[in-house]
């Protein structure tokens, strides 16, 4: 499998760090996330080779940390040591909410597999404690079994909602049934699926870094910043 697909693959991945939680429950209303200048990224990763999509991602965080953000964009470009502090504030923010969409098939193998490494990849670098890992990686089999002949779907999504102490994880089918739908507590857990994407040497930190804008969200952020009924 091409190095840029495994990769991807992280992303379906890092909803385990949840799964293995308590069912989720009711939770009080977070603050607006991806509402205003500098408070949105998104990527589209593809295949390098053949430039195949694979999946979209996009991350919202709350005012507070896009004011980090704008703070230090303004000193330069989020490049080296700001790239850094960048991701400090998001790991360091009170809310955030990430949203998901697979545009192709992949197998359960496929799906693990890629995960399992850059989860390593963000605890080598510091950003994930290693007994979470290991946690997620034990866990994965059994809270995925669902996608044993199943696999993962174009049109697939995966849902975020990133309080200060708690994480919610939403696998959404494409025909809509809630596939797998649990909260985790701890920072640690909450942080997993950022750290996973923003360590150095993950194939998503510098898109997602180089989309920040102060340019405003924009209409296509609109609706990929909200969890409306989830």
């Amino acid at each position: 499998m091409h190095p840029a697909v495994r990769a991807a693959l992280t992303i379906g991945t890092t909803a385990a760090l949840a799964a293995g939680a308590a069912p989720a429950r009711a939770q009080a209303a977070a603050e607006p996330r991806g509402q205003v200048p500098w408070s949105h990224m998104h990527t589209l990763l593809q295949k390098t080779l053949f430039r195949v999509d694979v999946l979209e991602l996009d991350i919202c965080f709350d005012t507070a940390t896009a004011g980090g953000f704008a703070t230090l964009a303004a000193r330069g470009p989020l490049a080296g040591a700001a790239a850094d502090a960048a991701v400090r504030a998001a790991l360091d923010g009170a809310h955030a909410f990430a949203r998901i969409e697979f545009v192709r098939d992949v197998s359960l193998d496929q799906f693990l597999g890629g995960g399992r490494d850059e989860l390593a990849n963000a605890g080598a670098k510091g950003l994930l404690p290693d007994s979470v890992y290991r946690v997620i990686r034990a866990g994965l089999p059994d809270w995925y079994g669902f996608a044993e002949r199943r696999g993962i779907r174009k049109g697939d999504r995966l849902f975020y909602d990133m309080r200060p102490e708690e994480v919610r994880t939403l696998f959404v089918g494409r025909e809509g049934g809630k596939l797998r739908d649990h909260v985790s507590t701890g920072r640690a857990r909450r942080n997993s699926p950022l750290a996973s994407w923003l360590a150095p040497g993950s194939d998503f930190r510098k898109s997602l870094l180089q989309s920040l804008s102060g340019a405003g969200r924009g209409a296509a952020a609109a609706g990929r910043c909200e969890a409306r009924g989830l």
